[in-house]
């Protein structure tokens, strides 16, 4: 005679596809915001978390409209899934430390992408050709514990001790407008600056500063014009609508800008490469990392603002 099977518990039902869609939920508060960070639907991602909790027997989440917030139950998961998680990269990295071809991603600041990092890629491409880049730009650092990316250019130093991070130089700025605009004189010069929502940016905080106490150096007294990202800001100062505060490698590489001031006495960044401590001996990433830091070598000069012409 068969034996009756015995009821599934929880432990027997759960896998890791339910914990990764449990992450970005308890991470983000919101359905809508983790459904594009998993490329699914939202209604699929709130079935499969209702599933998740009728096979735990646990609450996880109060819904309300402004989101979702973790229960008791709901915290507790988070850090056992989160050990979970860390576990499963660091298996995958551990075999990403292998391999010598494949696809590495970069992520780095977009005026280092433009200015640096393009001009020199296909030499890059033609030495390395089994190694594919993926660079993502973008104001805000992206998470390389959990492979986000493989390697990335910051402006801070991290602190993660994970994370093996190499100090390639220094990032001078300064104060730019159009290089036809006549400054001065009766009419009044727009301050070009960043949003509120930005303002957690180092260039931002920097950048409301010069815009607080520093605008009379440059004579700019208008009202100031707001923005999201460093190539429209320049590209707003290349048009005539204000001064704005720029990297100098950004600011000097535009003929339709000038340098008012600086970059002596304005806001200075240390660059950063960093990549993951189980990384570090990759075959792959090495000549990536190598890469990089001749980029930033050969354009030492220009990242400090010392190979433009100060104009007055």
């Amino acid at each position: 005679m068969n034996a009756k099977p015995r009821p599934a518990s929880a432990s027997d039902a759960l896998n890791w596809d339910d914990l990764r869609l449990f992450l970005p939920v308890a991470r983000l508060g919101s359905l809508t915001e983790a459904a594009r960070v998993l490329n699914v639907s939202i209604s699929t991602v709130a079935r499969r978390l209702s599933q998740l909790e009728r096979t735990l027997g646990l609450s996880l989440f109060l819904r309300s409209q402004s989101g979702y917030a973790l229960t008791a139950d709901g915290q507790r998961l988070l850090e056992k899934a989160a050990a979970v998680e860390g576990a499963m990269m660091g298996v995958n990295r551990l075999a990403d430390a292998e391999a010598s071809a494949g696809r590495v991603r970069l992520a780095l600041p977009e005026g280092l992408a433009m200015q640096i990092l393009l001009p020199r890629l296909d030499a890059f491409r033609t030495a390395h050709p089994t190694i594919a880049l993926d660079i993502v730009t973008g104001p805000f650092s992206l998470d390389l514990t959990r492979r986000e990316s493989d390697i990335a250019l910051r402006l801070i130093k991290p602190t993660d001790n994970d994370l093996v991070a190499r100090r390639l130089g220094t990032m001078a700025h300064g104060i730019y407008a159009a290089a036809d605009s006549k400054m001065g004189g009766s009419k009044t010069v727009s301050r070009l600056g960043w949003l509120p929502e930005m303002r957690r940016l180092p260039i931002a905080a920097a950048t409301a500063a010069w815009i607080d106490q520093n605008g009379d150096k440059t004579g700019a007294e208008g009202e100031e014009i707001a923005f999201n990202n460093l190539t429209t800001l320049a590209c707003a100062a290349a048009a005539g609508l204000g001064q704005a505060l720029l990297p100098c490698v950004v600011g000097d590489a535009e003929p339709r800008l000038r340098r008012l001031a600086g970059p002596e006495g304005f806001f200075v960044q240390e660059v950063w490469l960093v990549f993951h401590r189980d990384l570090r001996r990759s075959p792959r990433l090495r000549p990536v990392v190598d890469f990089l830091a001749a980029c930033l070598a050969e354009a030492a000069d220009r990242l400090a603002g010392k190979a433009f012409k100060k104009f007055s």
